[in-house]
């Protein structure tokens, strides 16, 4: 009986309510005294004879009372017949078709000769077909998407021939979206959907999917309530019926690009090294797989992985020369006014299909992931100020000549060399990194420039030599700990004959400066002899927090050998030996060169911000008002532009124009390269490039095995069909809702009673 019931505790409360009638009656028969007096022996002679009658009566009202109530509680559960009852009693079975439907990018996948986006289309245009047979309706339909299951594409559209060619057309008008579908918000809203309110219909559910194993298995722990297969046996448990349709082929072999990166820091007339990550998702090993990676419209460069193993993932490495004539988005007349500090450049890298054999071709089915996009912001050059402290008219003498050796095509470093004096009027915005070689003083008022320089982003280098005075430094620099130095000098040690040394010790916590060079031959740095440096004095309370420590010596005492300190947006590096040979064997050891290439590739960074994004996530920007106006355009890969206004990230700051504002562009829901539009308060128009790329795991074809299915992975009210059999299927359930004829019977229960009660109370 409670199968039948919407809300089966209602009825109870129903049953409850029925008492009230006799409780009533009950509490009335004790109001009344009972006094005996003579005249009332006639009373009770003529009270016998029409006890029967009133007592008969008023056992009627009293179930017509009773009945009342327990109609009351029977229309709050909201009782319903099932289909089986309602065809014997000749009632409509009403349904409302709710289906979700999987259009994320791996339905692309063919299922035979078509996608299987194509396969569910086709079977949900059968579906609906079949049920507009007349211009009445039975059936209502609703669609939910995948990659947007919160909006649903139809919602509760009544299906007749009328309807028809509308439902058509907007199911014809889905396709496949760059984006992952998330099984367990998608199966979640579904569930949510199918559990809400309905009126005399029942909810038929329907599930198109790839079955694959990354949606079904891998998108949350299997034994989570938020597994997909335990949503969508709760979703079946509020519908009268769950299919679940099969819309993939049998082959999920496929190739993917996974990854695509710059190894390096992205400069004009510097080699950078891009790593493509190659992955083999399918069951067999690919062989002799061609890779191209391309640059604009620059000539194609090529690398071939001899051999990918099933699961395997491997990397190639293409190196790649900027010359710097990449698009500023300018004229040359406006770059003229309005130089960038960098270039965008548009790298993609892909599988080259055009090498494969028909029989290669069918082990990569999604051909979107064998593709991927990268938005390089190559710096017009790494400008560099050398202060020489301590100067000499011989070229290798100079303090700063070893340095100066790496200013080579392919470096992309532009150095410029100046006299510690000459510091004192050197503009600092011009640099992104200054090297102090065998400096200890400043004015006052270089020193809070070179502060300010570095709190806002700026990379300073300390590398003190012979002609450095410790007290005159530490007051300087060091200024007991709060000024631009982490470590203060005390004295010169060591042997200046040469004919001791000591070497440098590496920190576990590799610094990235060093990493190259140690995977290379972990034991270089280590041969490295110094015969003399400075010792010095450190905050250890601070190393590990503000303050690193990537080099050590091997002396007595473990002297300070590197030390970094972050300050503001900024970074300072300490040496306590000098960047020329006086002291070290390091200027003309194999190791110096790439050690100092790669510290100022990571002081300097990759130009400040992100330029990749996932599908689905956020482009944002910084605007400076002051150069820019605070209305921002977006053009996305297909050339359709959307603009928003920058904010301050503090709301407190609005309406301020010297302050950074942040512009923010949601929902990048496409694969492909995006172009931020600032327009110059002067007129001109810059523009910044971004890359979105799809995730990963789309390219992971490979589906649910059927022993995983085995047991209760679905439960028995959902039942697994393929696309062509879903039109054969029969609709087993159905809740033809019966309330609107219970409520005439409450009405009628209640204007009989009333009409009984003024009836016998007339009589009496």
């Amino acid at each position: 009986m409670f199968s039948w019931l919407m809300n089966p505790w209602m009825l109870g409360l129903g049953g409850l309510a029925v008492l009230s009638p006799i409780v009533i009656h009950l509490l009335n028969k004790r109001r009344f005294k009972i006094v005996n007096w003579a005249a009332m022996d006639f009373l009770f002679e003529a009270e016998k004879k029409n006890r029967r009658r009133v007592q008969v009566e008023n056992l009627l009202l009293l179930l017509l009372r009773c009945l009342a109530m327990l109609l009351i509680g029977l229309l709050l559960a909201r009782p319903f017949l099932p289909s089986s009852v309602a065809s014997l009693l000749q009632q409509d079975v009403q349904y409302e078709r709710v289906i979700l439907w999987d259009d994320s990018l791996s339905s692309r996948v063919l299922n035979g000769n078509e996608p299987s986006i194509d396969v569910a289309r086709e079977s949900i245009k059968r579906l609906v077909s079949g049920l507009a047979e007349s211009d009445e309706t039975d059936d209502w339909l609703t669609i939910l998407l995948t990659s947007d299951p919160g909006q649903p594409l139809l919602a509760n559209e009544p299906v007749t021939k009328n309807t028809l060619p509308m439902l058509i057309e907007t199911i014809d008008q889905v396709q496949s979206t760059d984006t992952a579908a998330d099984y367990p918000a998608s199966m979640g809203e579904f569930r949510r959907y199918l559990g809400g309110q309905t009126e005399n219909v029942g909810r038929v559910a329907y599930v198109f999917s790839d079955m694959r194993a990354v949606d079904w298995l891998d998108s949350v722990e299997i034994t989570s309530d938020s597994a997909p297969n335990k949503l969508l046996n709760q979703a079946a448990e509020d519908a009268v019926d769950a299919f679940l349709i099969d819309t993939a082929g049998a082959n999920d072999e496929n190739l993917a690009i996974v990854g695509l990166r710059a190894l390096d820091l992205q400069a004009a007339d510097k080699v950078v090294r891009f790593a493509v990550e190659l992955a083999n998702f399918g069951n067999t090993t690919a062989n002799d797989v061609r890779v191209v990676l391309q640059v604009d419209d620059a000539p194609p460069l090529y690398q071939v992985a001899p051999s990918l193993a099933p699961g395997q993932t491997g990397e190639l490495i293409f190196p790649y020369l900027f010359s710097g004539t990449g698009d500023t988005g300018l004229t040359n007349s406006e770059e003229e006014a309005a130089p960038l500090k960098f270039e965008n450049y548009r790298v993609t890298a892909s599988i080259d299909r055009q090498s494969f054999s028909r029989e290669e071709l069918s082990a990569d089915q999604l051909i979107e992931d064998s593709q991927a996009v990268f938005a390089a912001r190559v710096l017009n050059g790494i400008p560099i100020l050398l202060v020489d402290g301590d100067p000499s008219a011989v070229s290798e003498r100079s303090e700063t000549h070893y340095l100066q050796s790496l200013d080579v095509l392919g470096t992309g470093l532009n150095m410029n060399v100046v006299t510690a004096s000459k510091l004192e009027s050197v503009s600092l915005s011009e640099y992104e990194v200054i090297f102090l070689c065998n400096v200890d003083e400043a004015s006052p008022d270089r020193i809070a420039a070179l502060k300010q320089w570095t709190e806002d982003g700026g990379a300073l280098v300390f590398m003190p030599g012979n002609k450095v005075r410790a007290t005159v430094f530490n007051d300087s620099f060091y200024q007991d700990g709060a000024g631009l130095s982490a470590v203060g000098l005390e004295a010169i040690a060591g042997d200046p004959t040469m004919s001791s040394w000591v070497n440098f010790e590496v920190d576990p916590q590799v610094h990235p400066s060093l990493r190259v060079i140690l995977e290379s031959d972990d034991t270089s740095l280590n041969k490295v002899d110094v015969f003399s440096w400075w010792t010095s004095v450190i905050d250890d309370e601070q190393i590990g927090k503000t303050v690193q420590v990537p080099l050590r010596l091997s002396d007595p005492r473990n002297s300070v050998a590197m030390a970094e300190r972050r300050m503001g947006n900024g970074t300072v590096i300490v040496y306590t030996i000098p960047g020329d040979g006086d002291w070290t064997m390091w200027p003309s050891s194999p190791t110096f060169a790439p050690v100092m290439i790669d510290l100022i590739d990571y002081l300097v960074g990759s130009v400040g911000e992100k330029t990749n994004v996932r599908i689905g996530g956020q482009v944002s920007y910084p605007v400076d008002l002051s150069i820019y106006d605070s209305r921002v355009s977006l053009r996305d890969p297909e050339g359709d532009k959307v603009e928003s206004v920058a904010r301050p990230t503090d709301e407190s700051e609005i309406g301020k124009e010297n302050v950074l504002y942040q512009v923010k562009f949601d929902e990048i829901l496409q694969r492909g390269f995006y172009e931020i539009g600032l327009k110059r308060n002067a007129g001109q128009t810059d523009k910044v490039l971004f890359a979105s790329n799809i995730d990963p795991r789309e390219g992971q074809l490979k589906r649910v095995p059927e022993s995983a299915m085995e047991g209760d992975f679905f439960s028995g009210n959902v039942r697994r069909v393929s696309a062509a059999d879903l039109e054969t299927e029969e609709v087993s359930g159905g809740n033809t809702e019966i309330w609107p004829q219970l409520l005439v019977f409450l009405i009628v229960v209640l204007a009989l009673e009333q009409f009984l009660g003024w009836w016998f109370g007339r009589k009496r």
